[in-house]
């Protein structure tokens, strides 16, 4: 295998292997269960202040669908449950649409139902909500906290609700609100430590999430040594913190029905006013709990990473050992497919016809099929003019009318455009056929090869057509169309082509273990990318099922699939050797005089090689009496050089058979010649991909050893990432619309 075969055959893996991956995503996108209502981001910005309370500030960024029916979207909401543990009220609201740049301002709580367009749009829209709706959300009530004195609990298990109403709005790509307000009650106060569990949304939240960040600031004097904090949350996150204390975390795809505390602790001097305290003590008790907690849940998914990890390893393992064994017999079945002997130039015609050569060549030296037909066609029309069973005119047909054809010399016709009279039409506009009487009278003298044979048989059916002997490709091409039974001849002649190279005995199948190998570490490749994606694993399954791919492509592509024989070996040298010969002719001091029979055979191999522009500018320097027109008219009369090199017709004939090649369509005429749960991520691959990255960074930290102590606390340092772990704190947040 050549290096530019090798690139030749990774770009094409390349390609192939992207090409599947973005099927399968394009899959994954469409089949998708995209949900009615999604946050696209949802950023907090939380101040503890000195008495413990939590001051909030949300910014949302949100996506409506286009929902069934006639339900058009009013009415965003979130839910909060209120505690005497940890919540006790919520105030200190403000709704601002950061998309128009509105303030909202407060009402009454309105149920959207039964308000017509007109009516909500001009009355409720526009606006925010603070209601109870501990009874449902069917009859919202004012929320009005109830300020009993000395009776804490008397909040506790009440449903808030904040809403903003929007007008009627059928689907929203992007909708941006800016969302404040107090939760009061959060923090309790021990001997040693102020203490709250915060979670701004709990397990009964069914709206996604794309993305989750926040910042937590605390009070003046608190900081990194006398506070600490742990994130709760099941999925992909990152969590860091400043010298002076403040907390930053991010969650990735968050799913309904997951949930996301934090819990955290500072120095209980420095907080003031805590309206719950207790006399007992709360850090060391905190911290053992937390670090159990951590250490339970890291243990899980290091067992399960690792076993991912080994599952995915060894399915890589063993595609690297098919790919392997595949690249071996890969660079067996091209070396199988090279000539490996000693001919470097051959000066006589090979041993076989202009089409088989064309085949052979193909062989050692990949070709499309398309352009292989064409030079076969070129090739072999060519052979029979070369073979006078036809004869090849430039120009169209009806430059030649009244004039019997089958007699006409080259040099007459050239002397009677001369003499003034104008050819119709440009001369390399066409090419004009004539079949020769001895193709019917006599045509074993021709020697026709079988598939020189099949190609004057097309050509006679095309002149029948026609209705003429003499006809150009035009006239042939019109004729054809609506040729019901011209792909009968068509085949015989396809048929004839790939027999008679078959008959050569030159070549032998080859390549298939490589390819066999090539598709089953295909098949391991997708197998790996689809179980990884739907497992939540995609950006694994992307880099470890996009290698495998790319790997059995290339296997597939690098291979050959037709060895040469020891016979073929033969003629693949005699092939190349022409091929070299004919490319560098005019270096050649030994050629002799010009032998116009055998450049006429010359060129038609030429044809077959691809190379016929270049064979003809290599004779004219070989020759310099090709550009004499008196000496061609004079000694070329009857070749197909005289077409090629005289000057008032120069190129015609290159133009319309030589330089390009030949082929014929299906209908007989020629062509002219030329040789699981929603997610908010769904239909977002960018965002799918962020989050997924991030799970596989969280899957192979998950997978690491633990340290010599078998601990995997944090400690409170809050550097680690969240783990799954117990939620209920402060707020148990839900989300929705209508």
């Amino acid at each position: 295998m050549t290096a530019k075969q090798a690139v030749r055959a990774m770009l094409m893996a390349l390609g192939a292997a992207a090409v599947s991956v973005l099927a399968l995503l394009g899959i994954f996108l469409v089949n998708g269960d995209s949900p009615d209502q999604s946050y696209r981001s949802l950023d907090y910005q939380v101040t503890v202040l000195k008495n413990g309370d939590l001051k909030i500030t949300q910014r949302i960024d949100m996506k409506l669908r286009d929902r069934d029916g006639d339900r058009p979207w009013r009415q965003l909401y979130q839910q909060y449950t209120l505690k005497d543990s940890n919540l006790t009220n919520i105030a200190g609201v403000s709704v601002k649409n950061l998309t128009t740049g509105e303030s909202y301002n407060k009402i009454d709580p309105q149920s959207p139902e039964g308000v017509d367009e007109s009516t909500w749009n001009a009355k409720y829209a526009r606006s925010w909500y603070i209601a109870d709706v501990t009874d449902g959300d069917g009859d919202p009530q004012p929320y009005v906290p109830d300020s009993s004195e000395g009776d804490a609990a008397a909040n506790s298990g009440r449903t808030v609700e904040i809403g903003w109403n929007i007008p009627y709005t059928t689907e929203a790509n992007s909708l941006k609100f800016e969302v404040s307000m107090t939760f009061e009650g959060v923090s309790t106060a021990y001997r040693d430590v102020t203490k709250f569990q915060w979670e701004p949304f709990g397990g009964s939240n069914q709206i996604p999430i794309g993305i989750v960040t926040g910042t937590v600031r605390f009070p003046d004097g608190v900081n990194a040594d006398n506070s600490w904090a742990w994130l709760h949350f099941s999925g992909a996150s990152t969590t860091s913190r400043d010298n002076d204390g403040t907390l930053h975390f991010t969650a990735h795809d968050v799913r309904n029905g997951q949930h996301l505390d934090l819990v955290s602790m500072f120095d209980a001097n420095q907080s003031q006013g805590v309206v719950r305290t207790s006399p007992d003590v709360a850090k060391e008790a905190t911290i053992r709990d937390e670090t159990r907690q951590e250490t339970q849940w890291r243990r899980e998914q290091q067992s399960r990473a690792r076993l991912l990890l080994a599952l995915v390893l060894g399915l890589c393992i063993a595609a690297l050992l098919l790919i392997i064994g595949g690249v071996i017999a890969s660079v067996r079945s091209n070396r199988q497919a090279q000539y490996h002997g000693d001919i470097e130039y051959w000066r006589d015609p090979p041993d076989m016809s202009p089409a088989s050569a064309a085949r052979m060549l193909s062989v050692v030296q990949k070709v499309s099929a398309s352009v292989l037909t064409s030079r076969q066609m070129a090739s072999t029309v060519l052979s029979l003019a070369s073979k006078k069973a036809i004869a090849i005119y430039p120009g169209a047909s009806s430059n030649y009318r009244g004039i019997d054809m089958s007699r006409a010399a080259a040099t007459q016709l050239s002397a009677m455009f001369q003499s003034g009279e104008k050819p119709s039409g440009r001369l390399n506009d066409t090419s004009t056929i004539v079949i020769m009487p001895v193709s019917a009278s006599d045509p074993a003298s021709l020697r026709l090869s079988a598939s020189e044979n099949a190609a004057l048989r097309l050509l006679e059916a095309a002149s029948e057509r026609v209705g003429s002997p003499v006809f150009d490709l035009h006239e042939m091409k019109t004729a054809c169309k609506g040729w019901e039974s011209g792909y009968k001849v068509q085949n015989r002649y396809t048929t004839s082509v790939n027999n008679e190279f078959a008959g050569l005995g030159a070549t032998s199948h080859s390549g298939g273990l490589a390819k066999g190998l090539g598709v089953v570490a295909v098949l391991a490749g997708f197998a790996n990318l689809i179980g990884l994606s739907t497992n939540g694993q995609l950006a694994l399954g992307l880099i470890s099922g996009g290698l495998i791919l790319f790997g059995g492509f290339f296997v597939i592509f690098s291979s050959k699939s037709t060895a040469l024989t020891s016979k073929g070996q033969g003629l693949a040298g005699q092939v190349l050797g022409l091929r070299r010969y004919l490319e560098h002719f005019s270096d050649f001091t030994d050629r002799g005089p010009a032998d116009l029979v055998l450049w006429d055979r010359y060129l038609v191999y030429a044809a077959a090689f691809g190379i016929s522009k270049l064979a003809v500018k290599e004779l004219a320097a070989a020759y310099p009496e090709l550009s004499d027109p008196q000496w061609l008219d004079a000694n070329a009369g009857g070749s197909l050089l005289y077409w090629q090199y005289r000057p008032f017709f120069w190129g015609a004939m290159a133009g319309q058979m030589v330089g390009s090649g030949a082929g014929m369509n299906a209908g007989g005429g020629f062509t002219g010649f030329d040789p699981g749960v929603l997610s908010a991520n769904v239909g977002d691959i960018g965002a799918q991909l962020t989050a997924s990255f991030a799970d596989l960074g969280r899957t192979i930290q998950a997978a690491r050893p633990s340290s010599s102590g078998g601990s995997f606390s944090s400690g409170g340092s809050f550097s680690s990432g969240g783990f799954g772990g117990s939620g209920g704190g402060s707020g148990g947040g839900s989300f929705g619309g209508r």
